[in-house]
């Protein structure tokens, strides 16, 4: 057999791509490490240093303080795929004696890929373009050295809008391919320093962050007015920009409930009583709909604020009855500076009714201090809570004031002794027209602090 015989069946090799690479140090001779770095790229098999533009000062972005870098941009071209590019610079940087530091710390030396190709890649370890190429002089004035068009590569915009689940699903099945781990925090908008509480924590802890915007008209009796609850969209928008949110979620309702849409889900004992009695049906719509939204999005992390501590037992059980994926993280209540719990509905009280609505954390105080103090009894505790908000004459009604177990809000007995297992939950009206607020506190926690 002739020894070529092979070759009409090889596969073609592949077509060498342009790539765009962002060059900086501030450590050690930073023009000579660069220098050494592009002489090591263009030694390695299928990498062409094209074009290298001039060196050029910048200030440090970020990190600790540190000297000025030497910044540039160099061409190359390619035949490597994104990631194997990728481990050759990373080898590269380590060589050149990079080490494990700080975020933004100063190093020796900084290659980045700007852009790839036409391609765009979004998975843990590399995102192109480079989600904050524009934003840098020291990228954008050396590549325009190169003759660049830096106005011409897309913009990564965060965070990507969409409104469909097709669209979030596949953009969540990406990041899994890609290795990113991704945090879910669903709201119904109105988003105030409380839901960003939430989303900077699953910032901190997801390689990517979903929010989801959707007021659901299942969890609304025929009484409450579905049409009045805000939607400030713009001002959600600029606020999960602000806190680094990849994506939002923006549904209408048809999308969430197409036509045809039969299916409620109903939970036990957790959905019963306090917030179940006094809204009917409330919990079916919760647990329907974070059902939903949590097989759309398939989640590692789901993230719910305690201030709501009966819908966090609900979707506890929710979770573990269904075998949804993932963790549930729990966060803690943020309260403005006089102490209120944080929560779209204290927009709508007047400044006497916001004054007089400080009764609500500070009778939680007052339980959690007596019991500090050696009050164990749970009628007494709850009579010293209870007396703090009769003191208050706009306070126009309590729903419920009780006492119950952490975690899954069964009923505390009158004859046990309340120990830290143990939780108080209030609702109550303030105002006319009247706006209801939940808030609650754990007797292990310290109590809350009222400005």
């Amino acid at each position: 057999m002739p020894t070529n015989a092979r070759a009409d069946h090889d596969p073609p090799a592949p077509e060498p791509v342009e790539v765009l690479l962002g060059l900086g140090s501030n450590l050690g001779d930073r023009d000579a490490a660069i220098a050494a770095a592009l002489d090591a790229l263009g030694r390695v098999p299928g990498v062409e240093v094209v074009e290298v533009s001039p060196l050029l000062e910048s200030e440090p972005v970020g990190g600790p303080p540190q000297s000025k870098y030497r910044n540039g941009a160099a061409r190359l071209r390619t035949t490597l795929v994104p990631h194997a590019l990728l481990a050759v610079l990373k080898a590269t940087e380590r060589a050149a004696g990079r080490v494990p530091g700080p975020r933004n710390g100063p190093r020796p030396l900084d290659l980045d890929i700007l852009t790839f190709g036409g391609r765009t890649l979004d998975t843990r370890d590399l995102v192109v373009p480079h989600p904050r190429l524009h934003e840098r002089s020291f990228v954008v004035e050396p590549l325009r050295a190169l003759g660049v068009d830096v106005d011409a590569i897309p913009r990564i915009a965060r965070p990507r809008v969409v409104d469909t689940p097709a669209a979030v699903q596949e953009a969540s099945l990406a990041w899994r391919r890609g290795g990113c781990s991704i945090g879910f925090v669903p709201t119904m908008g109105a988003l105030h320093e409380g839901h960003a509480s939430l989303i900077r924590r699953a910032r901190a802890e997801c390689d990517r962050v979903v929010v989801s915007i959707f007021v659901n008209p299942l969890q609304f009796a025929a009484h409450e007015d579905l049409d009045k609850y805000p939607r400030p969209l713009s001002a959600d928008l600029e606020l999960c920009e602000r806190n680094g949110v990849d994506l939002a979620f923006v549904p209408p309702v048809e999308a969430m409930y197409p036509a045809g849409f039969a299916s409620r889900i109903a939970v036990g004992a957790e959905a019963e009583a306090m917030e179940g009695a006094a809204r009917p049906g409330h919990f079916i719509g919760v647990a329907t709909v974070v059902a939903r939204l949590w097989s759309i999005v398939l989640p590692d992390r789901s993230y719910y604020g305690r201030k709501d501590a009966q819908q966090v037992a609900v979707l506890r059980r929710l979770q573990q009855d269904l075998c949804l994926s993932g963790e549930l993280v729990e966060c803690p209540i943020d309260r403005e500076a006089d102490g209120l719990a944080r929560s779209s509905r204290n927009v709508y009280l007047s400044p006497e009714d916001r004054t007089a609505a400080r009764a609500v954390p500070r009778a939680l105080s007052a339980a959690v201090r007596a019991h500090r103090n050696g009050v164990h009894g749970r009628d007494e505790l709850l009579g010293l809570a209870r007396a703090e908000l009769d003191a208050e004459a706009s306070c126009t009604g309590v729903d419920y004031l009780e006492i119950r177990t952490d975690l899954e809000l069964a009923p505390w007995p009158g004859d046990r002794p309340v120990d830290s297992s143990a939780r108080i939950l209030v609702a109550a009206r303030f105002g006319d027209p009247a706006t209801r607020l939940l808030d609650n506190a754990s007797f292990r926690d310290e109590p809350p602090v009222v400005g």
